[in-house]
């Protein structure tokens, strides 16, 4: 006969809450099965069985065990159950039925959990569950309602955002073909050049910012008062969509026309590295009054970004496609393109007007 005793499982316990049986009583168990769930103050570890046999359970669930209790017997099949008067050690004291009628069991680490956050007892008793874990508290309060998933502080300012433009701007977009080929080449010699990694995205942010005195509309800034007149910017301060997988930043290069390919790269690899350590601060991210979104799956054909408010226009760059065309002498070549595209506040920039910049764009980074 094996006795399945509780170990010690931390340095900051004394005692531990049996929380659930994996194997019935009188089951028959393999050893190395997990038989039993015991909530420490830090997690829920399982107990393995330490041999063949049929379990004999000397505790119930809810008990709470310290180390060295003895927990359960395993048997074989013709060994019957234990008593006191055979030397185990007697069951832990279960808990009084009476207040369980009242209410779930809570464990110490969940009541302690449920002060803390000052959880209301009427979501705890929502949850339908006789035995409370700290496991259960931390699902609560990650799900907020216990029925909905809440945004991180990141996706709910991406919300917010994404909410007023639609309901404050009248948007349109439009979208052009750039044979990037030459480009590509270009920032592979840039790159070269500076020792810096220069692609696309760097070229773009440079062309844009060089536009800003030809195009002062797609920079300028609608009067919040007044929507149909706006305000002139200074100087071209470029946001660019920055996601490492942890949520949506739009940092902002200012005065970009004053920076080299070179410094732009530079920066964007400096906001990269801030984006995976969220480690942005309010300075990085305000001023903008142009954004460009920047979209690399390859599957990306087309986007169309919103238009921030207080802005009047966004770009969007998508990954490079390869096609086949026919060149000026009629030959098949195979060439790579990338859309870019323009969404515009209509109340305060024309289609022709898009198109103009959009065509600029293009011949600004391939010149």
């Amino acid at each position: 006969m094996t006795e399945l005793r509780v170990p010690k499982l931390n340095n900051n316990d004394t005692e531990y809450l049996l929380v659930e049986w994996l194997a019935e009583d009188g089951a028959g168990v393999v050893k190395g099965d997990p038989v039993v769930v015991l909530e420490t103050s830090k997690a829920a570890e399982e107990l393995m069985a330490e041999a063949d046999g049929v379990l004999r359970r000397t505790a119930e669930t809810g008990a709470t065990c310290r180390p060295g209790d003895v927990i359960a017997h395993i048997s074989d099949a013709s060994a019957p159950p234990p008593t006191a008067a055979d030397g185990a050690a007697p069951p832990p004291a279960a808990p009084d039925p009476g207040a369980a009628a009242e209410g779930p069991i809570v464990t110490a680490p969940a009541q302690a959990l449920i002060d803390e956050h000052g959880v209301d007892p009427a979501r705890i008793r929502a949850l339908g569950k006789k035995l409370i874990k700290r496991s259960d508290v931390l699902a609560l309060l990650e799900t907020g309602t216990g029925d909905a998933q809440p945004l991180s502080a990141v996706q709910r300012a991406v919300a917010a955002a994404v909410t007023r433009s639609h309901q404050t701007i009248p948007a349109a977009f439009t979208a052009v073909k750039l044979d990037a080929g030459p480009a590509i080449a270009r920032a592979r010699a840039l790159s070269k050049e500076a020792r810096a990694l220069i692609g696309l995205p760097e070229l773009l942010v440079a062309a844009v910012a060089a536009l800003h005195g030809r195009f002062p509309m797609c920079f300028a800034e609608p009067v919040a008062a007044d929507p149909l007149a706006v305000r002139p910017s200074t100087a071209p301060n470029v946001g660019v969509t920055v996601d490492v997988g942890n949520g949506l930043y739009v940092p902002v290069l200012r005065d970009a026309d004053r920076l080299s390919v070179k410094e732009i790269a530079e920066r964007l690899t400096a906001y990269r590295t801030k984006a995976a350590q969220a480690a942005f601060r309010e300075d990085d991210l305000a001023g903008g009054n142009i954004v460009v979104t920047l979209h690399t799956d390859t599957a990306v054909l087309l986007a169309v970004p919103i238009v921030f408010p207080g802005q009047t226009c966004a770009l969007s760059l998508c990954a490079p496609q390869h096609e086949f065309a026919l060149d000026t002498a009629g030959n098949v070549v195979k060439r790579t393109t990338v859309t870019l595209g323009l969404a515009f506040d209509h109340r305060l920039v024309n289609g022709r007007e898009a198109a103009m910049f959009l065509n600029a764009i293009r011949k600004t980074i391939t010149p």
